[in-house]
């Protein structure tokens, strides 16, 4: 199976810019709310500031990931519970 991720938003929540990093990781899937246990990271986004009280698109249909089985897509805030994100897929089977 192959995932197509078409949509992912960062918004911050804060009134201080927060730093996010999107990544895609190799060699297993990451668990949600956890950090990878191993494989290879290869970053989409890597320590972008998203100002206070805005919001990033970090992905969009004209740069769409696509994610074959084993990889997964893990999404870190420099800055705790400052940053919220939502992903759009779809399932390529």
């Amino acid at each position: 199976d192959v995932c197509s991720s078409d949509l992912i938003v960062v918004a911050n929540v804060t009134a201080s810019a927060a730093n996010a990093t999107v990544s895609i990781y190799t060699n297993g899937a990451v668990a949600q709310g956890s950090a990878p246990s191993g494989g290879t990271a290869y970053p989409i986004i890597s320590t972008v500031s998203v100002p206070g009280n805005a919001s990033l698109i970090a992905v969009d249909k004209t740069t769409a990931v696509y994610l074959q089985e084993g990889t997964s897509i893990s999404i870190t805030s420099g800055t705790g519970s400052s940053l919220t994100f939502s992903i759009s897929y779809e399932d390529i089977s």
